[in-house]
């Protein structure tokens, strides 16, 4: 039943995008120096089993490298940052989690300078595993000068670029809010990232 008028109950901090040190820098070192050389594959843009018409590679919208994020003892990193996201989660969206799922698992990327890596406008919400996505994260693995570009920006927040580029920084968003990363134009950045899932939102 839809009342008019109606008498919203408002988050005012629903366009919150958190960014803050989780790990220190060794850490940071040894879930880059996890990576497998031979494991890298392109970033695709769609949702996965979505199917071929909505799962492909389109080098204007998306240009990098992934691979599944491995996991230590116990599901490190993983639970490390799931302390952090729920936290925070906590105090600002308020959101109903259910976790992490296996068929939307988090990734090691790799975006380089050799092709101008980037990933245009997008949002992390869409169809297939990708709808019950609630917050992304980036947990980022590189330090701001081994790399030129490779900005992560969030559209119409006018977020300090230099925050968000320190290595060991841990980025959280809701799903719905866009964002991109520019071309990197020297070096190479690498960042943990993935998603938290949940219920619809209601």
């Amino acid at each position: 039943m839809i009342v008019f008028p109606a008498l919203p109950t408002r988050n005012f901090r629903m366009n919150v995008v958190y960014a803050a040190p989780a790990l220190n820098a060794e850490e940071c070192d040894r879930i880059r120096g996890s990576a497998k050389d031979d494991a890298w594959e392109a970033g695709l843009v769609g949702a996965k089993q979505a199917g071929a018409a909505g799962f492909a590679a389109k080098a204007n919208v998306r240009s990098m490298q992934q691979q599944p994020l491995p996991l230590g003892s116990q599901g490190y990193p993983l639970g490390h940052l799931a302390h952090h996201i729920c936290n925070v989660n906590g105090e600002h969206w308020g959101f109903d989690l259910s976790g992490f799922v296996a068929d939307d698992h988090p990734w090691i990327m790799k975006y380089s300078a050799t092709s101008r890596d980037h990933y245009d406008w997008h949002v992390d919400l869409g169809k297939s595993v990708n709808a019950s996505r609630k917050l992304g994260f980036t947990l980022q693995l590189s330090e701001s000068d081994e790399y030129e570009g490779g900005d992560l920006e969030f559209l119409n927040l006018g977020m300090d670029r230099q925050t968000l580029r320190q290595k060991s920084t841990l980025i959280i968003f809701p799903a719905y809010w866009t964002h991109r990363v520019t071309p990197v134009t020297r070096g190479t950045r690498y960042a943990v990232v993935g998603w938290v899932h949940g219920p619809s939102f209601r």
